[in-house]
């Protein structure tokens, strides 16, 4: 399976999974490209923060019409 790898010029390239890749246009060192999974996001700290927030948005805008 293809993963997606950087060098540290920034460039970006798909390659086989191995324990050492260089990058094709500049030789140097990559590193796998490590991205966000969903099991990243179920932490919320405030529980509905973004209920809270439309809630507080909501609120202020009623106290305007009044």
């Amino acid at each position: 399976m293809q993963k997606t790898y950087k060098c540290k010029n920034g460039h970006r390239f798909k390659k086989e999974e191995a324990s050492s890749v260089t990058c094709p246009t500049c030789n140097e060192q990559a590193e796998l490209v490590q991205w966000n999974t969903v099991g990243e996001f179920d932490s919320n700290k405030e529980g509905i923060g973004l209920m809270h927030e439309f809630k507080s948005a909501v609120d202020d805008l009623k106290g305007k019409k009044k």
